[in-house]
């Protein structure tokens, strides 16, 4: 028999708040994370505004030898996997580490590692810092973190664009309940980096000031940065801690278009297959989604393609369910966007409130859906459904469950 997956902690790094409260606290008042990039010199750059984290000091955090040997993404995951464990209430001691695993999605890992070690290679090819690269690859994050917490379970690192973090949500999902991990570190990651400033402008799918997703006059994505990290955990070991348990994963769905390398499919067939895989997978009907986290990029053709396949999932009742776009207040964060859209489905759910999609002013007759424009609404919400579409149309649905204590629905399988 299937393990039931539970969630039992969550760490917050955004453009809106550093920490779980704060970052709700942006989403229910529709606060924008989007300012001018301090990062970095943008004057080269058509594009010169992001999703920054604020008031990030790793310094608080970490000695001057640690930080010599970590890249700025490795900071964050280790400050945003603290305050999961500290919210799960977890002691590693008490538990079996070689059942305690960590997966996590990313889309360039320690980026900046990169890059600073190539400026050095420009200017000084006869004292290159070649420790830079230590913390450069992809699984370093998950490393740090297997070192810090002594986990011996599963360890992964899973790439597959801006559906990253929802897919390594996914897989974490799957391992518990096959019964190979008791729990896990799961969610993602990704930092703003010059090379994707540069990357995606070239593509041409920047937009100059605000995102504006489903908007008629929508002119495409800002990037932003940022972690998500949930504990994801075994529900009789959950109970057996007597752990709050924050929410529960009853479905997943995965698909590829395998159309092209940036587009999304124009019809959305497979956004719509993901989305069908993971109702199938929880046995729960279209018309019991409360709440739908889209992707919503705001570029003209995701939307688009997001809006027709939400239609051919739901139907008629793609209408009445509110649907919204976390990305109009935080960017595109890449990686870490499905774990961070998760976060918010776990809290919406909590405390019955859907946050809005932000900068929306004029109706595009094509996405003509409830999209929660500008301001949150009061909603009882059980369940919720978070979309995921990465570039190569890596496509991925997690549907997360309100968890109501003391009722004996709770025990009953899904």
């Amino acid at each position: 028999m299937e393990k039931r997956v539970v969630i039992t902690g969550m760490g917050v790094l955004s453009p809106i708040g550093n920490n779980k409260k704060e970052y709700w606290e942006g989403l229910r008042s529709g606060k924008s994370g989007i300012e001018k990039i301090t990062l970095f010199d943008t004057n080269n750059y058509k594009f010169k505004r992001g999703g920054e984290i604020k008031d990030f000091n790793p310094r608080k955090y970490f000695s001057k030898k640690e930080l010599r040997r970590m890249d700025r993404a490795s900071q964050m995951v280790l400050i945003a996997t603290q305050e999961a464990v500290n919210d799960g209430k977890i002691n590693f001691n008490s538990i079996d580490t070689y059942r305690c695993g960590i997966v996590l999605g990313t889309t360039l890992g320690g980026m900046v590692s990169g890059e600073r070690y190539y400026h050095s290679l420009k200017k000084r090819r006869d004292r290159v810092y070649t420790s830079l690269l230590l913390d450069f690859p992809m699984y370093s994050a998950t490393d740090h973190i297997a070192i810090k917490y002594k986990l011996k379970g599963s360890n992964l690192t899973i790439s597959t664009a801006c559906s990253a973090s929802a897919q390594a949500i996914g897989c974490a999902f799957n391992l518990i309940r096959e019964g190979k991990d008791t729990l896990i570190i799961t969610g993602g990651f990704d930092t703003l980096s010059k090379l994707t400033f540069a990357g995606f402008g070239i593509l041409r799918i920047m937009s100059p000031d605000k995102i504006r997703p489903f908007d008629k006059n929508r002119k495409g994505l800002i990037l932003g940065e940022g972690v998500g990290i949930l504990i994801l955990e075994k529900l009789e070991s959950a109970l057996n801690r007597k752990a709050k348990i924050l929410g529960e994963i009853i479905g997943y769905g995965t698909t590829t278009d395998a159309y092209h390398m940036t587009a999304p499919h124009p019809q959305g067939e497979g956004a719509a297959d993901a989305m069908k895989k993971a109702l199938d997978d929880a046995n729960i009907k279209p018309e019991e989604v409360d709440y739908i986290n889209a992707h919503g990029t705001g570029t003209l053709f995701n939307d688009l393609s997001e809006t027709m396949a939400i239609k051919k999932v739901m139907g008629e009742y793609a209408y009445k369910v509110p649907i919204s776009s976390t990305k109009s207040m935080i960017g595109h964060t890449l990686g870490a966007a499905g774990a961070l859209e998760g976060i918010c489905a776990i809290l919406c759910m909590q405390k019955g409130i859907i946050p809005p999609t932000i900068n929306y002013e004029t109706f595009d007759p094509k996405c003509d859906l409830n999209y929660v424009p500008n301001h949150s609404i009061q909603k009882n919400i059980r369940v919720v459904l978070s979309n995921s579409f990465g570039f190569g149309g890596n496509n991925v649905s997690i549907l997360f469950k309100k968890w109501i204590e003391k009722t004996e629905d709770n025990f009953t399988s899904n």
